[in-house]
């Protein structure tokens, strides 16, 4: 066994001090071992010296290592599994410290893969490991290793025990800056993502309504002028003598009809008030047309209780919202049979609401489900990342629409 000269108390505690003041200022784990590591080697001479620290699944640890530098320095970037660790027993709470007189041949370090090639690179020989405690858990180990056998003792054991506890309270609030740090990072990507997710959904939205109104304006510009001019044609053969008037009259009912469908989808499509004098003027003449054009007397009320605050929002936003709120005013008209329709516009401190209630004879859940104007609602919301909300009147009569836009937090 190597012959050692004892080395005083003054002395230990004078490096003990050392290492306190080197941890001074050292926010990472690297620089930190780094730092330590001349102090620490004066109470206990090593040729190899390292930290490991748990992860916060308890199933995976770093690594980070100082003097001789080995394959554990990968741990630092990817985490080892505690299972395949040479100290597992020690980091699992089995046994309160490893002191090995010569590790390449000690078979607590030799089981089916544990990754302890850096043992034999390295010829580690004479290993000391004790646990490094935070808030009465085990939260990693320190670990001190040299080329010559037999030579640390359980007087090490102790001393490197009192550095480990030493250590070890500033590794563990290094650990949780570490951690917060890499959460305000996640975080900060996960906005970035949803910010990008947003504005592209609302340069989609924005081309979306484009393409509806240009195909507006070619069903107006071509497909009803070319009906208009077939219509034309009926109405003059209509007049002749040689036609039977009993057989042009249902085609030309008919060519009519499209033509009145053809004119209120094309006006669908072009939100001509709601681009030119703002969302809830807009909002009104859609209640005004949609209960025009349906024949119905229909009472229709619009309440805006923000201040006019979703003129406020992004064009598209605007858009895609009429759509929603067109979409209900319109399932109301055709499935409901109401007496009255109520757009309200209220705001909260996170969400700008509008809610469309009718008296009619409501949706049961089935065909809720099944509605391919309800699905429609759902799928632009989404690209607002909106929610609606559909459920009975109030009072239980009718239905109740609402749509939750979330609105930007204040700077």
């Amino acid at each position: 066994m190597s012959q050692r000269v004892p080395i005083a108390a003054e002395h230990v505690l004078h490096h003990f001090l050392g290492i306190s003041r080197a941890l001074a200022g050292r926010l990472d784990f690297q620089s930190m071992i780094e730092a330590v590591s001349e102090e620490i080697r004066f109470i206990l001479p090593h040729d190899h010296l390292d930290v490991s620290l748990l992860l916060d699944d308890d199933h995976h640890l770093s690594a980070y290592e100082t003097g001789l530098h080995t394959a554990w320095s990968d741990f630092a970037i990817h985490p080892l599994e505690i299972a395949r660790s040479p100290i597992r027993s020690l980091l699992l709470g089995v046994e309160p410290y490893i002191l090995s007189d010569d590790a390449m041949v000690d078979e607590r370090f030799q089981f089916p893969g544990a990754l302890n090639t850096p043992i034999f690179d390295a010829r580690l020989r004479s290993r000391l490991h004790v646990p490094l405690r935070a808030r009465g858990e085990v939260i990693g180990a320190l670990s001190c290793s040299t080329h010559l056998a037999h030579f640390y003792t359980l007087d090490d054991v102790r001393h490197t025990q009192h550095v480990a506890d030493l250590l070890a309270s500033y590794l563990y609030a290094l650990r949780q800056t570490e951690q917060a740090k890499q959460l305000a990072i996640a975080e900060a990507q996960i906005r970035a993502r949803e910010e990008g997710l947003r504005l592209g959904v609302l340069r989609l939205t924005q081309e979306l309504e484009n393409e509806r109104q240009r195909i507006g304006m070619d069903l107006h510009d071509q497909t009803l002028a070319d009906m208009t001019r077939l219509h034309r044609r009926l109405a003059r053969l209509q007049l002749q003598d040689s036609v039977p008037a009993t057989e042009l009259a249902p085609v030309a009912q008919a060519l009519h009809e499209s033509m009145q469908e053809l004119r209120l989808i094309i006006d669908a499509v072009k939100p001509t008030i709601l681009q030119l004098f703002g969302f809830v003027e807009g909002l009104e003449d859609l209640l005004l047309r949609s209960v025009r054009n349906s024949g119905l007397a229909i009472v229709t009320q619009l309440r805006d209780d923000t201040d006019g605050l979703a003129n406020d929002l992004a064009e598209p936003q605007k858009i895609a919202l009429f759509r929603i709120i067109q979409e209900a005013v319109n399932n109301a008209i055709k499935h409901a049979v109401p007496h009255a329709i109520i757009v309200e516009i209220t705001a909260t401190a996170s969400d700008l609401c509008l809610t469309i209630l009718d008296d009619g004879l409501g949706l049961d859940s089935a065909s809720r489900l099944e509605t391919g104007g309800i699905k429609n609602m759902q799928i632009r919301a989404q690209l607002l990342s909106a929610q609606v909300h559909i459920d009975k009147g109030r009072n239980g009569k009718g239905t109740c629409v609402q749509v939750c836009l979330p609105l930007p937090a204040p700077l």
